[in-house]
């Protein structure tokens, strides 16, 4: 009568230590391949910006760390990056990070 090929195929110690290899130099490997992640960013090396306040106008210098951020005293998020009007003299809402990126408007307050 003819032998199951499978229950012989992992019966047989050699097939084990052959996976058990595998999986061994899978784990060696895969650090080596993946890419490490990305390092923490200090809170120091965060730029500074102007944020307005949609609702007041009020400006705010905060860390560069959203599109948006919450009102510091009413929490409602309000603020968004802002770029200066030279000839109205006044800070304004900008347009979207990405777009203020791609343009050279976020620079680093002195």
């Amino acid at each position: 009568m003819h032998k199951n090929t499978f229950t012989t195929t992992f019966t047989d110690p050699r097939v084990w230590t052959a996976m058990v290899a595998f999986g061994a130099a899978a784990c060696l490997l895969v650090p080596a391949v993946l890419p490490a992640r990305a390092p923490a960013v200090a809170e120091e090396s965060i730029a500074e910006i102007h944020y307005v306040c949609t609702e007041s106008g009020e400006v705010f210098t905060r860390r560069l760390t959203a599109a948006s951020l919450p009102h510091p005293t009413t929490g409602k998020p309000t603020l968004v990056p802002a770029v200066y009007d030279p000839r109205k003299k006044k800070w304004k809402p900008g347009p979207p990070l990405e777009v203020m990126h791609r343009r050279g408007l976020l620079r680093p307050m002195p």
